[in-house]
Protein backbone atom coordinates (compact mmCIF):
# COMPACT_ATOMS: atom_id res chain seq x y z
CA UNK A 1 0.00 0.00 0.00
CA UNK A 2 1.23 3.42 -0.85
CA UNK A 3 0.37 7.08 0.47
CA UNK A 4 0.82 9.94 -1.06
CA UNK A 5 1.26 13.31 1.11
CA UNK A 6 -0.57 16.48 -0.10
CA UNK A 7 1.89 19.60 -0.20
CA UNK A 8 -0.83 22.16 -1.62
CA UNK A 9 -2.62 22.82 1.08
CA UNK A 10 -2.59 26.86 1.61
CA UNK A 11 -0.82 28.64 4.24
CA UNK A 12 -2.84 29.87 6.83
CA UNK A 13 -5.63 27.01 5.77
CA UNK A 14 -5.80 26.24 9.60
CA UNK A 15 -5.61 28.04 12.86
CA UNK A 16 -2.53 28.28 14.56
CA UNK A 17 -2.39 26.37 18.13
CA UNK A 18 -1.33 28.37 20.75
CA UNK A 19 0.68 25.90 22.89
CA UNK A 20 1.72 28.74 25.97
CA UNK A 21 -2.83 28.58 26.22
CA UNK A 22 -3.85 25.14 25.20
CA UNK A 23 -7.02 25.27 27.55
CA UNK A 24 -9.72 25.85 25.20
CA UNK A 25 -13.62 25.71 25.45
CA UNK A 26 -15.63 23.29 23.24
CA UNK A 27 -18.10 24.68 20.85
CA UNK A 28 -20.73 23.70 23.10
CA UNK A 29 -19.70 25.33 25.83
CA UNK A 30 -18.82 28.29 23.76
CA UNK A 31 -22.59 28.40 22.85
CA UNK A 32 -23.79 27.35 26.32
CA UNK A 33 -21.81 30.64 27.55
CA UNK A 34 -22.67 33.14 24.87
CA UNK A 35 -26.35 32.44 25.53
CA UNK A 36 -26.08 32.99 29.23
CA UNK A 37 -24.44 36.00 28.77
CA UNK A 38 -26.68 36.89 26.23
CA UNK A 39 -29.17 36.54 28.81
CA UNK A 40 -27.61 39.14 30.63
CA UNK A 41 -27.33 41.54 28.68
CA UNK A 42 -30.83 41.72 27.99
CA UNK A 43 -31.11 41.83 32.35
CA UNK A 44 -28.77 44.34 32.52
CA UNK A 45 -30.08 46.36 29.89
CA UNK A 46 -33.41 46.60 31.22
CA UNK A 47 -32.05 47.18 34.90
CA UNK A 48 -30.00 50.01 33.19
CA UNK A 49 -32.81 51.88 31.33
CA UNK A 50 -34.97 51.72 34.56
CA UNK A 51 -32.63 52.96 36.70
CA UNK A 52 -30.63 56.05 34.84
CA UNK A 53 -34.02 56.65 32.56
CA UNK A 54 -31.68 56.62 29.57
CA UNK A 55 -32.57 53.95 26.82
CA UNK A 56 -29.60 51.34 27.53
CA UNK A 57 -29.24 48.47 24.99
CA UNK A 58 -26.15 46.10 25.86
CA UNK A 59 -24.68 43.62 22.63
CA UNK A 60 -22.33 40.46 23.11
CA UNK A 61 -19.68 41.07 21.08
CA UNK A 62 -17.15 37.78 21.92
CA UNK A 63 -16.56 35.22 25.09
CA UNK A 64 -13.07 33.88 25.29
CA UNK A 65 -10.60 31.63 27.58
CA UNK A 66 -7.90 33.97 28.43
CA UNK A 67 -5.14 34.43 31.52
CA UNK A 68 -6.08 37.54 33.19
CA UNK A 69 -3.32 38.81 32.11
CA UNK A 70 -4.45 39.42 28.68
CA UNK A 71 -7.51 40.30 29.75
CA UNK A 72 -6.03 43.15 32.32
CA UNK A 73 -3.56 44.44 28.78
CA UNK A 74 -6.78 45.07 26.94
CA UNK A 75 -8.07 47.24 29.63
CA UNK A 76 -7.81 50.99 30.02
CA UNK A 77 -4.96 52.43 32.69
CA UNK A 78 -8.26 53.29 35.06
CA UNK A 79 -11.65 52.02 34.99
CA UNK A 80 -14.36 50.79 36.84
CA UNK A 81 -13.95 47.08 38.19
CA UNK A 82 -16.44 46.00 40.58
CA UNK A 83 -15.51 42.75 41.84
CA UNK A 84 -18.10 40.18 43.63
CA UNK A 85 -17.04 37.95 46.07
CA UNK A 86 -18.71 34.03 46.03
CA UNK A 87 -19.54 32.30 49.10
CA UNK A 88 -16.95 29.58 50.08
CA UNK A 89 -14.48 31.04 46.78
CA UNK A 90 -11.33 33.39 47.03
CA UNK A 91 -11.74 33.98 43.07
CA UNK A 92 -13.91 36.99 42.57
CA UNK A 93 -15.47 37.53 39.21
CA UNK A 94 -15.67 41.18 37.78
CA UNK A 95 -18.18 44.03 36.37
CA UNK A 96 -15.92 46.24 34.13
CA UNK A 97 -17.06 49.38 32.40
CA UNK A 98 -15.78 52.75 31.90
CA UNK A 99 -15.85 55.43 34.91
CA UNK A 100 -17.27 57.94 32.12
CA UNK A 101 -20.05 55.44 31.99
CA UNK A 102 -20.81 55.16 35.56
CA UNK A 103 -20.29 59.47 36.03
CA UNK A 104 -23.33 59.64 33.49
CA UNK A 105 -25.16 56.84 35.50
CA UNK A 106 -24.50 59.06 38.43
CA UNK A 107 -25.97 61.82 36.93
CA UNK A 108 -29.23 60.79 35.50
CA UNK A 109 -30.01 58.84 38.73
CA UNK A 110 -29.70 62.17 40.69
CA UNK A 111 -32.45 64.08 38.48
CA UNK A 112 -29.67 65.42 35.99
CA UNK A 113 -29.55 65.52 32.10
CA UNK A 114 -26.32 64.41 30.28
CA UNK A 115 -26.06 63.79 26.46
CA UNK A 116 -22.68 63.09 26.50
CA UNK A 117 -19.95 60.71 28.77
CA UNK A 118 -18.45 63.05 31.04
CA UNK A 119 -14.64 63.26 32.04
CA UNK A 120 -13.78 59.11 33.75
CA UNK A 121 -12.70 59.99 37.65
CA UNK A 122 -12.58 57.72 40.78
CA UNK A 123 -16.07 57.85 42.65
CA UNK A 124 -16.85 60.45 45.62
CA UNK A 125 -18.34 57.93 48.66
CA UNK A 126 -21.82 59.28 47.82
CA UNK A 127 -21.08 57.89 43.85
CA UNK A 128 -20.21 54.79 45.36
CA UNK A 129 -22.78 54.20 47.28
CA UNK A 130 -25.16 54.65 44.38
CA UNK A 131 -22.88 52.49 41.95
CA UNK A 132 -22.94 49.59 44.71
CA UNK A 133 -26.53 49.78 45.02
CA UNK A 134 -27.17 49.56 40.99
CA UNK A 135 -24.40 46.57 40.77
CA UNK A 136 -25.95 44.64 43.93
CA UNK A 137 -29.04 44.17 41.55
CA UNK A 138 -26.54 43.36 38.30
CA UNK A 139 -24.71 40.57 40.46
CA UNK A 140 -28.17 39.18 41.13
CA UNK A 141 -29.06 39.77 37.13
CA UNK A 142 -25.70 37.66 36.52
CA UNK A 143 -26.74 34.68 38.93
CA UNK A 144 -29.78 34.53 37.23
CA UNK A 145 -28.43 34.45 34.04
CA UNK A 146 -25.52 32.22 34.25
CA UNK A 147 -27.84 29.81 36.93
CA UNK A 148 -25.91 26.47 37.77
CA UNK A 149 -22.72 27.77 36.16
CA UNK A 150 -22.02 29.88 39.44
CA UNK A 151 -21.67 28.44 42.99
CA UNK A 152 -24.28 31.35 44.10
CA UNK A 153 -24.95 34.35 43.53
CA UNK A 154 -21.97 37.49 43.87
CA UNK A 155 -21.91 39.72 46.26
CA UNK A 156 -20.38 43.42 45.92
CA UNK A 157 -17.01 43.02 46.86
CA UNK A 158 -15.74 46.85 46.34
CA UNK A 159 -14.54 48.82 43.40
CA UNK A 160 -11.12 48.87 41.69
CA UNK A 161 -9.83 51.72 39.47
CA UNK A 162 -6.61 49.97 38.11
CA UNK A 163 -6.72 46.28 36.52
CA UNK A 164 -2.77 45.84 37.19
CA UNK A 165 -3.59 46.23 41.32
CA UNK A 166 -6.42 43.72 41.30
CA UNK A 167 -4.42 41.43 43.29
CA UNK A 168 -7.38 38.80 44.43
CA UNK A 169 -6.43 36.79 41.02
CA UNK A 170 -3.09 35.67 39.66
CA UNK A 171 -1.83 36.90 36.80
CA UNK A 172 -1.57 33.46 35.30
CA UNK A 173 -4.89 31.98 36.55
CA UNK A 174 -7.49 31.32 33.13
CA UNK A 175 -10.52 33.25 33.32
CA UNK A 176 -13.54 33.41 31.09
CA UNK A 177 -14.07 36.93 29.31
CA UNK A 178 -17.69 38.41 27.57
CA UNK A 179 -17.60 41.66 25.97
CA UNK A 180 -19.88 44.36 24.89
CA UNK A 181 -20.58 47.24 23.26
CA UNK A 182 -22.71 49.78 24.97
CA UNK A 183 -25.06 51.86 23.98
CA UNK A 184 -26.38 54.80 26.42
CA UNK A 185 -28.91 57.08 24.15
CA UNK A 186 -26.61 57.91 21.38
CA UNK A 187 -23.24 57.67 23.28
CA UNK A 188 -21.28 53.91 22.75
CA UNK A 189 -18.74 52.22 25.17
CA UNK A 190 -17.77 49.23 26.36
CA UNK A 191 -18.16 47.02 29.70
CA UNK A 192 -16.84 43.13 30.05
CA UNK A 193 -17.68 40.67 32.41
CA UNK A 194 -14.74 38.39 33.76
CA UNK A 195 -15.67 35.14 35.31
CA UNK A 196 -12.75 32.51 37.26
CA UNK A 197 -12.53 29.54 34.45
CA UNK A 198 -11.74 27.55 37.88
CA UNK A 199 -15.33 28.57 39.35
CA UNK A 200 -17.22 27.87 35.50
CA UNK A 201 -15.26 25.15 33.78
CA UNK A 202 -15.84 22.01 35.40
CA UNK A 203 -19.79 23.27 36.22
CA UNK A 204 -19.68 23.68 32.75
CA UNK A 205 -18.29 20.26 31.62
CA UNK A 206 -20.82 18.51 34.10
CA UNK A 207 -23.78 19.79 32.64
CA UNK A 208 -22.70 19.35 29.52
CA UNK A 209 -22.07 15.84 29.66
CA UNK A 210 -25.56 15.58 31.52
CA UNK A 211 -26.98 17.21 28.72
CA UNK A 212 -25.12 15.12 26.21
CA UNK A 213 -26.31 11.84 27.85
CA UNK A 214 -29.86 12.99 28.23
CA UNK A 215 -29.48 14.17 24.64
CA UNK A 216 -27.78 11.21 23.04
CA UNK A 217 -30.84 8.91 25.38
CA UNK A 218 -33.69 10.51 23.45
CA UNK A 219 -31.98 10.78 20.22
CA UNK A 220 -31.54 6.79 20.36
CA UNK A 221 -34.82 6.73 21.89
CA UNK A 222 -36.41 8.71 19.23
CA UNK A 223 -34.56 6.92 16.48
CA UNK A 224 -36.00 3.40 17.37
CA UNK A 225 -39.37 5.07 17.56
CA UNK A 226 -39.33 6.28 14.34
CA UNK A 227 -37.19 3.33 12.70
CA UNK A 228 -39.24 1.52 9.75
CA UNK A 229 -39.70 -1.96 10.52
CA UNK A 230 -41.79 -4.48 7.91
CA UNK A 231 -43.96 -7.04 9.63
CA UNK A 232 -46.01 -9.83 8.09
CA UNK A 233 -48.66 -12.85 9.16
CA UNK A 234 -47.18 -15.73 9.21
CA UNK A 235 -48.89 -19.56 9.41
CA UNK A 236 -47.36 -22.54 10.50
CA UNK A 237 -44.85 -23.61 7.70
CA UNK A 238 -44.90 -26.83 5.83
CA UNK A 239 -42.12 -28.99 4.51
CA UNK A 240 -41.75 -30.76 1.35
CA UNK A 241 -39.41 -32.55 -0.80
CA UNK A 242 -37.28 -30.49 -3.00
CA UNK A 243 -38.66 -32.85 -6.24
CA UNK A 244 -42.36 -31.61 -5.37
CA UNK A 245 -41.12 -27.69 -5.47
CA UNK A 246 -39.62 -28.18 -8.79
CA UNK A 247 -42.73 -30.25 -10.00
CA UNK A 248 -45.16 -27.54 -8.16
CA UNK A 249 -47.95 -26.19 -11.33
CA UNK A 250 -50.70 -23.74 -11.29
CA UNK A 251 -53.58 -25.30 -9.97
CA UNK A 252 -51.74 -27.38 -7.60
CA UNK A 253 -53.00 -27.62 -4.24
CA UNK A 254 -51.32 -27.55 -0.99
CA UNK A 255 -52.26 -28.79 1.93
CA UNK A 256 -51.00 -26.60 5.23
CA UNK A 257 -50.53 -27.73 8.90
CA UNK A 258 -52.56 -24.45 10.18
CA UNK A 259 -55.64 -25.05 11.91
CA UNK A 260 -58.23 -23.25 10.94
CA UNK A 261 -58.85 -21.58 14.52
CA UNK A 262 -55.05 -20.63 15.52
CA UNK A 263 -54.27 -17.13 15.03
CA UNK A 264 -50.81 -16.55 12.47
CA UNK A 265 -47.70 -15.41 14.00
CA UNK A 266 -47.42 -11.21 13.26
CA UNK A 267 -43.37 -11.56 12.65
CA UNK A 268 -41.14 -8.77 12.19
CA UNK A 269 -38.12 -9.70 10.33
CA UNK A 270 -37.39 -13.06 11.76
CA UNK A 271 -38.81 -12.61 15.10
CA UNK A 272 -42.42 -13.05 16.46
CA UNK A 273 -44.28 -9.98 18.04
CA UNK A 274 -47.00 -10.77 18.74
CA UNK A 275 -50.60 -13.63 17.39
CA UNK A 276 -53.25 -12.03 15.54
CA UNK A 277 -56.58 -13.53 13.10
CA UNK A 278 -56.80 -12.24 9.46
CA UNK A 279 -59.84 -10.25 8.68
CA UNK A 280 -60.50 -7.04 6.53
CA UNK A 281 -61.56 -3.30 6.76
CA UNK A 282 -63.62 -2.06 3.89
CA UNK A 283 -61.23 -3.30 0.86
CA UNK A 284 -58.19 -3.95 2.27
CA UNK A 285 -56.85 -7.11 4.29
CA UNK A 286 -56.34 -6.35 8.27
CA UNK A 287 -55.28 -8.60 11.44
CA UNK A 288 -56.79 -8.32 14.66
CA UNK A 289 -54.25 -8.51 17.23
CA UNK A 290 -54.73 -11.18 20.00
CA UNK A 291 -51.95 -11.83 22.24
CA UNK A 292 -48.22 -9.75 22.52
CA UNK A 293 -45.16 -11.94 23.32
CA UNK A 294 -43.91 -10.59 26.86
CA UNK A 295 -40.42 -10.82 25.55
CA UNK A 296 -40.83 -8.14 23.02
CA UNK A 297 -42.38 -5.38 25.52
Amino acid sequence: MTAAVALDTAPGAYPAYDFSRPAQLGRDSIRRLEASFESFARLWSSQLTAKIRVRTHLSLESVELVSYEEYAQTLPGTTAMVAGSFTDRDEPCVVQFGLDSALLWVVQMMGGRSTSLPEGRTFTPIELALIRNLMEGTFEHLAASMGTLLPGEPRFGGVHYNPQYLQVIAASAAVIVARYTMRLGDTQTVASIMLPASVVVDRLAASGADAAAARGAGHTRDQVHSTPLDITLRLAPITIAAGEVLSLAPGDLLRLPHPETTPYELMAGRTPIARATPGSRGSRLACTITTIHEETH
